[in-house]
Parts: C-alpha cells; structure tokens; sequence
C-alpha cells in the first residue's frame, strides 16, 4: 500500500453521502451539449475502468443506465442546489412531519409558525389530495415531493380530520432542521443525534456536547440512526471529537494509490463510555465515521449493520452550470476494512430492538465500578463487555417485559461479539456457560428449580405446592407470573387456593404451541409464621 497526500479534485465538491430524500429530475438539460463532458469526466475519474460501450452510448441517460452506478447522477443546476439544501436539513415545504397510512399522509407533528400551523391543520389530520393529486397508495416519497415547492408558493390540500373532509390552502416556507440535536438523559448521560453531515454539522456537535457537559454528562449515546451520509470533512472533523487526530479513512482509486485521511484533532475529546447508534440507513459519512470509531476502539457500536455505501462522490461542474455527481475513490475504515456493500457490523446486533432505549439501559449503572479489579457486592448486575466499554446491566431491568428483547440479544451474542460477568457479592465472577441454557437463573438469581413440564396442553392449570402452611393474604397481583421465555410475555392468570399448601393457577388464554413458559412464585409470598419463601421457578413446555 503507498501512502500520500490528501488527494484534491480541482473545482469539485467532494461528498460521502448516499441516502437522500428525493430523486433528480429524469430530464437532463442541454444533454447534448453536454454528453462529450459527462464523457470525458467518466473516462478519467471514475473510480473504475468504463467500458466503451458505456462511453459510446448516445445520450447521457442511456450511458448513466449503462453504467448501473447508483451513485453517479446527473444534476441540473436546480437540483444541484436541491442537494446541498437537503444535506443541510433546509428546503421550502408546509412545517409538517408525517408517516404513509393507505388513504394518503397522517400528519404527526405540526410546526409552529409555517404553512400547515397557519392554515389550522392539527396532529392526526390526514392529507388524501394535494394539488389535485391523490395521495391514496402513494410513498411518503411521492407526497413529500408534491408538498414541497419554491418558497411563496401555495398548495390546496384535502384533509380528512374525524368524518369532515376539509379543504386548506397552504403556503411554502423555507424550513431550517437542525442538524445535530442533544439532551441529557437519567440525569447523566449525554445523547447527541447527527441527522446530515452538512457545513455546520460540526460546530452545532460541538455546541450540544459542551452544554450537556456543564449538565453533568459523563457518558454518551451519538445516534447515527438514518444519517445517510454529507460532506467527507465534515465527517474528519467530527472524528477529532473522538480520535484525535489519527487516521480515519483510506481511499483508493483505480491507479494503486492508497490516500490514508487522518481526522481533524479538536481541542477536546469526550471522556466517559460511548455507545454509537447505528441501523440499515446510517451510510456514507456516517460509515466514514462509525469505521474510525470501531476501528479505533472509541465507542462501543449498537443496532444493525450499516447501509455498505463505501463510495466517495464528487461534484463535478459542467460547463452550463449543471454537475455530475460521480464515484470518484471508494473508501476504507482505518483497518483497511472493506464497506461498500457490505457495511459494518455492530458490536451487538439489536435488530428489531429499540436501539435508544437499549443504550440507556446500559450506561444508566456507569457509576458502577465494572473494572476486573473491582470486589464490591455486585449481587443482582451482569457485566457486559463490548467493544471497548465495560457496562453494568440489572437483572431486575433485564427481565423487564419492554427489555427481554434486549437481554436476549446480549445473551445470544454471548462468546461471540461479547462478553459476560456475573455479579456476586464478592465482585465479577466467571459467567457459568450453562445459563446461556438455563436463563431463568440470570433473572432470578438465588431462585431455585421447581419443575420442569415438558408436552403440557396449551390449556394448562397449574398447580403450586407448599410444604408448610402459607399466608395467602402475602399474596399480591406479580407474586406468581407466567412468562414466555422467549418473549417475555405475561400470561395474566387467575389464583385459586384449594387449601392452606396449595393454589392453582389458572392461565386466562392458551398457550402457545411449541413455547416453553416459566412459572416464577416470587419469594415476597410469606408463610404462615411471616417468613418469606425461597423464589421458585418452575419451566413448561407446551405440545407442538
């Protein structure tokens, strides 16, 4: 590999970005007065050889198709400006937020002072028509394009609010989104979320994360969650936030030249764990900086593996004014790992869990001493290791119906992307392996087996005896649960004490086939002395 300088295209922009709302135009303005430009600029900075039947098509649209590069687009002027507002979170619509429902658009937020709030339109309205366009069936896409338009303009929409049907005129503004957003959370951990990497993407990071220092935070969650990518410097410079100034980001291009980029070192780094949040959209500069981050052992990464847009892309101007954005270098994590259509995997994969929610959990206990030397009472916390962070979790958080998702997967991930400690009350001891199959002991500790039902009728009763004489009257709603283990589910259930030792208990719906359920008695249920029983857990598993 050769190393050297930071390459520079002449007058061209240079981007890392792949995920933006909205499509170009099909037309291309001046095609033909254009083809031999688009030509000679694939021919010799493209990231790759182009054939000659590529280069020798007709029109620009046939010799782009031909290409079948996702990346590379041809930009008129006006959308040229299009883009860079998008990356900086500015266009022109009517102030809503939305999400698509069969008969059009349902309006989920309203902002004050634009077009929808001055026209009265409210939370849950549904817009059906705009422009005389229906909206019925369409993508949030398509809707989103009709509603935006040049600044001053206007637009008659249809809104279905309860059984009336109204009609409102609405006025185009310009709207400013901030690209960065941060807040404390449990008091201190500091949450920032990168939405573009636009050209103040940077300074507002640097603003959000000092004010919630002087609020205290000393851990950190960056959601990079449907961050599609922005400009590459922007993302250096925010690494420096992280790394310092060491190398970020390799690039090559179709000669052997590797370029090694380093970030832009800053007059700080965050202190404190990191959790970095990423999903299937979190792309491009996103990728440039969740690479370095990993690579680095600066964050511990969590959610899904990111969208695999390895591509750096460059404006190129044109001659009338319009631009080619093309795949000029493909680039490379700090390891030299590949991301183009591959990605980068998390330290613990949380697909179809709630990424957010699953960070807090983590860093809520970080003023937990997790370090191998720490001999303090633990009881109750398992130590999970990934990445580069330490993080002590609770039992009783875990088996939390809203968090058995998430105990899940860190137990799924167990001596294969993590690792895991047990708490005790002489400090972290081994994780004994066989409760990655016997799982109803790391949730309840100090619980002893007992029973094990195997092929029981998904009409079940089940019948708990004692061998003394107990207090029902201890008994209160959560003393005796039935749960899925796979789920977490409560199966509400009925009591019947038949005597002094016994209690039945009846499920009010079926089983599931094929489930294997614990039935947990808690020991908050005292005998008839006033003492409380040792927590039991009994495991059954229903008949396919």
């Amino acid at each position: 590999m050769k190393y050297g300088q930071r390459l520079r295209l002449a007058a061209a922009v240079l981007l890392i970005v792949c995920l933006v709302l909205g499509a170009p135009l099909a037309a291309y303005a001046g095609e033909n007065d254009m083809l031999s430009e688009v030509r000679a600029l694939l021919k010799d900075k493209y990231v790759e050889q182009v054939s000659d039947d590529v280069l020798n098509a007709p029109t620009i649209k046939e010799m782009l198709q031909k290409l079948g590069d996702r990346n590379t687009q041809y930009f008129t002027k006006a959308e040229y400006d299009q883009f860079l507002n998008t990356l900086n979170r500015e266009f022109s619509g009517i102030g809503i937020e939305l999400e698509q429902v069969p008969e059009g658009i349902q309006v989920t937020k309203v902002m004050e002072g634009y077009g929808a709030a001055k026209a009265g339109m409210k939370p849950g309205d549904m817009i059906t028509e705009a422009g005389g366009n229906s909206f019925a069936g369409k993508t949030s896409e398509y809707c989103v394009s009709i509603l935006r338009g040049p600044e001053g303009t206007k637009i008659t929409v249809k809104v279905k609010r309860g059984t009336e049907i109204l009609s409102m005129e609405l006025e185009r503004m310009v709207i400013t989104l901030p690209l960065v957003e941060g807040k404390v959370l449990d008091g201190h951990i500091g949450y920032i979320a990168l939405y573009s990497f636009g050209t103040d993407t940077v300074s507002q990071f640097n603003a959000q994360a000092q004010a919630l220092m002087k609020q205290g935070a000393d851990s950190w969650i960056i959601d990079l969650r449907n961050n599609g990518g922005g400009y590459t410097q922007a993302a250096l410079d925010l690494l420096g936030y992280f790394i310092g100034d060491k190398h970020a980001l390799i690039t090559t291009d179709r000669s052997i030249l590797a370029i090694v980029y380093n970030a832009t070192k800053q007059n700080y780094t965050l202190q404190g764990p990191i959790v970095l949040l990423t999903n299937a959209y979190t792309g491009s500069s996103s990728e440039i900086t969740t690479g370095a981050m990993k690579d680095h052992n600066a964050a511990t990464m969590i959610g899904e593996t990111t969208y695999g847009s390895g591509c750096v892309k460059a404006l190129m101007p044109l001659s009338n004014g319009d631009y080619l954005k093309m795949t000029v270098n493909k680039f490379y994590s700090p390891n030299f790992n590949a991301i183009d259509k591959i990605g980068i995997s998390p330290h613990i994969d949380l697909s179809g869990v709630d990424e957010l929610k699953t960070a807090e959990m983590m860093l809520k206990d970080s003023n937990q001493d997790v370090s191998q030397k720490d001999t303090g009472d633990k009881s109750g916390y398992i130590r999970l290791d990934a990445g580069p962070n330490h993080f002590a979790v609770s039992a009783e958080e875990l088996r939390k119906q809203e968090n058995w998702a998430f105990g899940k997967k860190i137990l799924d991930s167990a001596y294969v992307t993590t690792t895991l400690k047990l708490g005790g009350a002489n400090g972290w001891e081994a994780f004994p392996e066989e409760y990655l199959n016997e799982r109803f002991k790391i949730y309840y500790p100090g619980y002893i087996q007992a029973g094990d039902l195997r092929g029981i009728s998904p009409d079940k009763k089940f019948t708990v005896s004692f061998n003394q004489e107990m207090d029902w009257g201890s008994v209160q709603a959560g003393s005796i649960e039935l749960i899925n283990s796979s789920t977490g589910e409560r199966t509400k259930c009925t009591y019947d004490f038949t005597d002094k030792k016994t209690v039945r208990v009846t499920p009010e719906s079926k089983l599931q086939a094929d489930t294997e359920y614990w039935l947990v008695v808690h020991p908050t249920i005292k005998d008839a002395q006033g003492r409380n029983i040792t927590g039991g857990v009994a495991l059954a598993k229903t008949a396919e």
